[in-house]
């Protein structure tokens, strides 16, 4: 598997087949029983890790909201930021006129607000990060229609000139992939484009029969 840099490259596949596993050794999170990882040439395991997760911004399905105002979460991204680099980002984000219409605005508490409001406050983060490379585990699931939408908007925005890996049921996620990997069982059962592998019929294609607007 080869990530290109200043691409975006989606993992695919059923769930329990490696996916998210996947992105926990990209973090370092642990490392492989067998064969390597390497990062412009270099052993994944030579990185400092706090460097190289300095370099690289995480959303996930749920990510972590703690006990804190929103200013304070979105600050996470970067605690040096100021009020007005925190408020561009979280315009970037799209959460920025709904904070305006709370009484408490940025001081509201960030464990108050909704599921869709927390994943744009966990992007928001990204923007003020400002990583070359992201990784995003399935960043819309179990949100509505219009949060999904919404933070559709914030995600392809916050894509833009970063090596991204993305994991998605949705085809509208993935369908602009540069490439895309269907993982099966734990390991790459097939790699192209979204194109490529619907006229493949193969795994990529039965898979996605059972993804949500295939």
């Amino acid at each position: 598997m080869e990530v290109r840099p200043g691409e975006i490259t989606a993992l695919v596949g059923l769930s329990g087949a490696g996916k998210s596993t996947m992105i926990n050794l990209l973090d370092k999170f642990y490392f492989p029983d067998s064969g390597e990882i390497l990062l412009d040439g270099v052993s994944l395991r030579e990185y400092d890790t706090d460097y190289l997760r300095s370099r690289i911004g995480l959303v996930l399905q749920k990510n972590h909201i703690f006990n804190g105002t929103i200013e304070d979460n979105i600050r996470y991204g970067n605690p040096e930021a100021t009020m007005e680099q925190i408020e561009s980002a979280a315009r970037q984000s799209y959460i920025h006129d709904q904070i305006m219409t709370m009484p408490e605005g940025y001081q509201t508490p960030a464990t108050k607000l909704s599921g869709g409001q927390q994943q744009k406050i966990a992007i928001a983060r990204m923007f003020l990060k400002n990583p070359p490379i992201l990784f995003l585990d399935e960043p819309t699931a179990s949100l509505d229609a219009i949060s999904t939408e919404q933070i559709k908007n914030s995600i392809d925005a916050i894509k833009k000139n970063r090596t991204v890996i993305i994991i998605s049921h949705s085809i509208s996620q993935i369908i602009d992939s540069d490439c895309i990997y269907v993982m099966e069982k734990g390991r790459i059962a097939e790699h192209g484009t979204h194109e490529s592998l619907y006229r493949r019929q193969g795994t990529y294609k039965k898979s996605s029969m059972r993804w949500p607007g295939a």
